[in-house]
């Protein structure tokens, strides 16, 4: 994992319904979160089970892209 950083954290609360919760919730922080990511060339997993909980992996590259102005 030369060039990549991992960060997976889970919860053991109520859980969801990813494809329904994020397009009808209103709320844009998953949504954000994945925009950042990817505009990094990382991914973001988001595994939820209504009652089982979530779990986020973010995987952003361990350099960022250099920005050239």
């Amino acid at each position: 994992m030369d060039r990549q950083v991992a960060l997976n954290v889970r919860d053991d609360g109520r859980g969801f319904d990813p494809a329904s919760r994020i397009e009808r919730n209103g709320g844009f922080g998953l949504v954000a979160m994945r925009q950042r990511i990817e505009a990094l060339s990382g991914t973001l997993q988001i595994e939820s089970e209504v009652g089982d909980g979530t779990g986020i992996s973010a995987c952003p590259p361990a350099k960022a892209p250099e920005v050239r102005s």
